[in-house]
């Protein structure tokens, strides 16, 4: 079985749907008209568009055959069993794109005192097959190095986060967006989108949603609706939840940096996701009732010291969140934002993200 270098297999988390770094890759290569075979790794009937090869794991072997001869494999996460699943080939590039560039909590060697020793294991593996991985931002490409048991040969790409291109759009491409999911220009929109505890514990989702969003709606007399998106490692807790017209579910929403695009305001707990609403210089607020018990280490992941630099209001009830939102300045915000970015947050990002993977994937394939 040859290995075909314009072959390129994609693998977004768990084996799921048209999402993250890989789908904004995806795009760039058919925007450009290459001529490579793209194919798409899943393990349910997920959406992946009619261009790209949708190829399930419970096919016999045919996503080992996919595996097997490709050229370049992308993937964004670890830990997985991809490294156990099957054996990387002489020539072939495997290329690691991550998905969260501006990690709050300790990860991967930082904390494996608190993983489990079958996700540290697969994780090493993964590592030692990894020839390229994608950076968002100085701060980010100094973890790399330390705590990903990256090769020495592993080339760290500095070229931004490809999800984070759709960020540099247009307003025009923004309206059009929060049209196609169903919101008027007269909607404003409250995206709540907290990371996951390594237990899966829920509890300290705790908001009243309906009692935000009536809030807002009495305090800046306008229209509010709340987006829910819960972390992708425990989405299948999220019918846990009551939604509605007003409170929707956000978690079965494929990608979530159209959701972060189309959204007005921010609340999450340690979530990376706080960095993309930075790039768009819109507001952000924590709400993180457990910060105690998830800050101490060997209890919870720990917290990097750059958390408690960030310019966001930091709350650990309702009533406390509820009095930051009503008192929010925009202009006090902005600077201490611009001060953060210069100082801790210092991004590739521009826009040619995805562009720049693809260059390197050129290259490779050349």
């Amino acid at each position: 079985m040859p290995i075909q270098k314009n072959k390129i297999v994609f693998i977004n988390y768990d084996f799921k749907g048209y999402g993250d770094n890989p789908k904004y890759i995806a795009e760039e290569i058919v925007r450009q008209g290459l001529p490579w075979k793209l194919v798409w790794l899943v393990k349910d009937d997920y959406f992946v568009p009619s261009n790209i090869k949708k190829v399930y794991l419970h096919m016999g072997l045919s996503w080992y055959y996919e595996l097997s001869t490709a050229g370049v494999i992308i993937i964004n996460l670890k830990g997985t069993l991809i490294s156990k699943l099957y054996n990387k080939r002489k020539n072939q590039v495997f290329l690691q794109t991550w998905h969260g560039d501006f990690p709050l909590k300790y990860i991967e060697k930082e904390a494996e005192d608190v993983l489990s020793v079958g996700y540290v294991a697969a994780s090493k593996a993964d590592s030692a097959i990894t020839n390229a991985i994608v950076s968002g931002n100085k701060q980010f490409s100094e973890i790399l190095k330390k705590s990903f048991w990256l090769p020495e040969e592993c080339k760290i790409l500095e070229y931004g986060v490809p999800r984070n291109d759709i960020y540099f759009k247009n307003s025009t491409f923004r309206d059009k967006l929060r049209l196609q999911y169903g919101f008027s220009s007269e909607d404003c929109i409250l995206l709540y989108a907290p990371t996951f505890r390594d237990n899966h514990d829920i509890s300290c989702y705790n908001i009243d949603y309906e009692r935000l969003r009536r809030f807002l709606c009495n305090t800046t007399d306008k229209r509010w609706k709340i987006i829910v998106r819960l972390h992708p490692n425990i989405s299948d807790l999220a019918n846990s939840f009551c939604y509605n017209d007003d409170i929707i579910n956000g978690t079965v929403c494929e990608d979530q940096q159209e959701l972060c695009l189309i959204s007005d305001v921010l609340v999450t707990d340690y979530s990376s996701m706080m960095a993309d609403f930075m790039l768009m210089k819109k507001p952000v607020f924590l709400y993180a009732m457990d910060l105690d018990k998830f800050s101490t280490p060997n209890i919870g992941r720990g917290l990097r010291e750059v958390f408690y630099k960030l310019p966001f209001s930091l709350s650990k009830t309702q009533n406390e969140l509820e009095h930051y939102l009503a008192s929010f300045d925009k202009e006090d915000y902005d600077k201490k934002m611009s001060v953060f970015m210069r100082e801790s947050f210092d991004s590739f990002d521009d826009g040619h993200a995805s562009e720049g993977v693809v260059n390197y994937i050129k290259n490779v394939i050349s």
